[in-house]
């Protein structure tokens, strides 16, 4: 067959017959709808099977699809499962190479020949690719030109590489690790079953402290031969980065890989959410460093890892216990883990009731209350002398919030009718352990009453003394009236003007000087 490319499709796009270049009519009407940018058509499955709108088979030119989507202004997925069968798999990499609104990438097939880097062009120039997912086996020199196209390419548009199953090795994952260090927008990393190994998490932890800030959500390192350097190698990166699941199950992990996380655990910058480690067997070393690494965290809500399988007896049991409910004192209790809700496996009744009673209580509103209540029948109120009598309403609203707040699933280890006898006992307590405070306390409140009273008293007084003056001053003030009024009677009445009043006052005046 003749070679083709891009040109050879160009040139013959506007008069193809569709019917001849596939193998079926439903290939046909796909490239018929390309052609004439069908804004239906939002995403393309080439399979052999009928899941796919595609299905390739012999006598399908893939050649003509490539260019169609190529031209494409509308397809936003591409799945490639598989493509034997096929014919011009080279052109068909020309083609799409060229299409800027494919958002979703997924191969599932090797390249038959084609080097992986025969799509740099598509990563450089597609500012709207989000999602690239590669599942297949694709051998070192693959590896290393898929390095090339994410070095190369530099897509700031890719938030989600998913390379599960290639089998990279540590050899190849490396320089992949390397390339990723332009980055730090990925959302979603997947490397599922990919076999990195100590060397490849150095090169990701690497990669991730030059970061600096990242967008990182999701990592999932599930079956790659982790072992505890490994993870350490990994744990002093992850500080940088927003993580919030992070998955480790089939790996090699022990307790001392585990021990390693406690500093990212009590972090203030870990927003971890989820943890598995399924298929580790880390035992009760490991449960203890679990327990101890998340004491004080307050993100961690699901650690999952299957309790038959990981080696954990009743010493490392005890450790998960102690983090979720410490009831050495009130104040352990309350400062104990409250956050996480699945440790072991949800579906498994493997887990200790006991745990498994705890995680229902932080799936419940007011954990810590809940909590304290249930490990503490009789509240040790010692501790809390040192703030003698200022703390004792707040100890009667702490029980007044717990009637109205109890958790109606704490079965009967919690009555509500057993909580006014409990408070009670507590002020009895406080009472008791501090009887020079409350006596001195009841006699203050008596000085105190009395001493408002005679205030009262007092207060009284001057305001019967004020009321008595006013009115003297009101009889004052009507004398001086009355006074007034018959000194104008003798005068001869108020004047009607000035002049006239001041003639009249002194004739007045000169007739009283006669008589």
């Amino acid at each position: 067959m003749e070679e083709r490319d891009f040109d050879y499709y160009e040139e013959r796009a506007r008069d193809v017959k569709f019917e001849d270049i596939t193998s079926c009519n439903g290939n046909a009407e796909i490239l018929q709808q390309l052609r004439d940018q069908d804004t239906s058509l939002n995403d393309i499955r080439i399979t052999d099977d009928d899941w796919g709108n595609f299905i390739v088979e012999e006598g399908d030119d893939l050649g003509w699809l490539g260019y169609f989507i190529g031209k494409s202004k509308y397809v936003n997925e591409l799945f490639i499962y598989t493509w034997e069968g096929g014919q011009n798999t080279e052109a068909f990499i020309d083609g799409i190479i060229r299409n800027q609104s494919i958002k979703s990438l997924t191969i599932c097939t090797d390249l038959r020949g084609t080097s992986f880097q025969h799509l740099c062009p598509f990563f450089r120039n597609n500012n709207r690719l989000a999602q690239l997912e590669l599942n297949f086996e694709v051998g070192l020199e693959c590896a290393q030109s898929i390095a090339f196209v994410l070095d190369e390419g530099r897509c700031q548009s890719l938030t989600y590489l998913n390379l599960d199953g290639c089998n990279l090795g540590a050899e190849g994952f490396i320089g992949i690790a390397t390339a990723l260090r332009t980055y730090p927008h990925l959302s979603l990393l997947s490397l599922e079953n990919d076999n990195i190994g100590l060397m490849g998490c150095i090169a990701l932890g690497d990669s991730m402290r030059g970061w600096g800030e990242s967008n990182l959500k999701t990592l999932d390192l599930d079956g790659n031969a982790i072992g505890d350097q490994g993870l350490q190698a990994l744990a002093t990166a992850m500080t940088n980065t927003s993580l919030e699941v992070l998955l480790l199950s089939n790996n090699l992990i022990t307790g001392a890989g585990l021990r390693s996380m406690s500093e990212y655990f009590q972090s203030d910058s870990c927003c971890l959410e989820t943890l598995n480690l399924y298929r580790n067997v880390f035992g009760d070393e490991g449960a203890v460093a679990l327990a101890e690494g998340l004491m004080g965290n307050k993100s961690l809500c699901s650690l999952r890892f299957d309790p038959d399988e990981s080696g954990i007896t009743n010493a490392g049991w005890a450790a998960f216990s102690k983090l979720l409910c410490d009831p050495t004192s009130i104040n352990s209790t309350y400062h104990s883990n409250h956050n996480i809700e699945t440790i072991g496996d949800d579906e498994d009744d493997s887990t200790p009731l006991k745990i498994r009673q705890y995680l229902k209580l932080n799936a419940n509103p007011h954990p810590a209350m809940n909590k304290i209540l249930k490990s503490h029948p009789d509240l040790d109120m010692e501790p809390f002398f040192q703030w003698k009598l200022k703390l004792l309403p707040v100890v009667v609203n702490w029980f007044r919030s717990a009637r109205s707040r109890l958790a109606n699933d704490l079965g009967e280890s919690i009555q509500r009718g057993s909580l006014p006898s409990r408070e009670l006992s507590a002020l009895y307590k406080f009472v008791r352990g501090m009887p020079a405070f409350a006596v001195t306390s009841y006699c203050q409140q008596l000085v105190m009453n009395a001493q408002a009273k005679r205030r009262r008293r007092r207060i009284d007084d001057e305001l019967r003394r004020l009321e008595d003056e006013r009115r003297r001053l009101d009889g004052e003030r009507c004398k001086l009236d009355y006074d007034e009024e018959a000194a104008w009677v003798i005068l001869g009445g108020r004047p009607k003007s000035e002049g006239e009043g001041s003639s009249d006052f002194v004739r007045g005046a000169k007739r009283r000087r006669q008589e």
